[in-house]
C-alpha cells in the first residue's frame, strides 16, 4: 500500500479520536472508511465505531506507523474494547470498567476489563502507554496495584455475577495481568504478567504454561 494510504488512515484516526463521526471526506478517505467498516449516517457523515478504530490502529502499526504516535490517536476506551474483544474471541465473558465506590470504611477500586471462562477469571489493567521515561518503575507500581485490586475482587463476586449475567457457585482462580501497547515481550513483574496487546491472544492460549510463575488468587463464590 502507498504512503498516501497510511497518511489517510492516520488522518481518520485523528479525526475520530474525540468523535466517531467524520464530515465532508475525500474520495480516498471514503474508500478507506468503507473498507474499515464505517457506516454512513442520514446526514452523510461517516461513523466509525470503537472496534473499527482499533482495527485501523492495528493496521497502521503493521504498515510502519510509529506505535507511540498511534497510541496518541486512541482513547482509553478504544484500548479497553480491544482487550475485551480479544478475550471474547477466546470464549471469555467480559465486563469493562468494573467499579466499586470507596467509602470511609472501604477502599474503592476499578478494574478495566474482567474476563470469565469456566473457573478462570482474568483481571486486566489496560495501560495505553506510549514510550515514556521511568517505564520500569511505573510497571512495578502498576503491577502491585493490580495485585491488590484482584485480591479485593474476591469480595465482589456477587456484583461480578450480576454484571456478567450469571456465575455458577464454585471455586475460581483470579489472575491479575497488565496489558500494554508497547512492551516488546511478555514479562513478569512481581508475579504479574505484563503482556503487549499484540501478544495477548497467544498469552491467553498459553496461560496454563505460566501458572507456576504468576500470581493467582483462589476465591470461593
Amino acid at each position: 500500500m502507498s504512503g498516501n494510504y497510511l497518511s489517510n488512515l492516520m488522518a481518520v484516526l485523528k479525526g475520530t479520536k474525540d468523535s466517531e463521526s467524520l464530515h465532508s471526506v475525500e474520495k480516498a478517505i471514503t474508500e478507506l472508511l468503507v473498507e474499515g467498516g464505517a457506516s454512513q449516517a442520514l446526514d452523510d457523515s461517516w461513523v466509525l465505531d470503537r472496534s473499527a478504530r482499533v482495527s485501523l490502529a492495528m493496521q497502521a502499526i503493521s504498515l510502519g506507523a510509529e506505535p507511540e504516535i498511534v497510541v496518541n490517536l486512541l482513547s482509553w476506551k478504544d484500548f479497553e474494547g480491544l482487550v475485551a474483544g480479544i478475550l471474547e474471541e477466546n470464549d471469555y465473558r467480559c465486563v469493562e470498567s468494573f467499579r466499586r465506590r470507596g467509602t470511609s470504611k472501604m477502599q474503592g477500586m476499578e478494574i478495566d476489563v474482567i474476563g470469565v471462562r469456566g473457573e478462570r477469571i482474568i483481571a486486566v489493567d489496560a495501560k495505553l502507554w506510549g514510550v515514556r521515561t521511568g517505564k520500569s518503575s511505573a510497571l512495578r507500581s502498576a503491577a502491585e496495584r493490580q495485585r491488590e485490586r484482584t485480591a479485593r475482587l474476591c469480595g465482589e463476586m456477587e456484583r461480578l455475577a450480576e454484571k456478567i449475567g450469571s456465575l455458577p457457585h464454585g471455586t475460581y482462580t483470579l489472575t491479575p495481568i497488565l496489558v500494554t501497547w508497547l512492551v516488546e515481550e511478555v514479562i513478569l513483574n512481581q508475579g504479574v504478567p505484563v503482556v503487549p496487546v499484540f501478544k495477548l491472544n497467544s498469552f491467553i492460549l498459553e496461560i496454563s504454561n505460566y501458572e507456576d510463575m504468576i500470581v493467582c488468587y483462589e476465591c470461593r463464590y
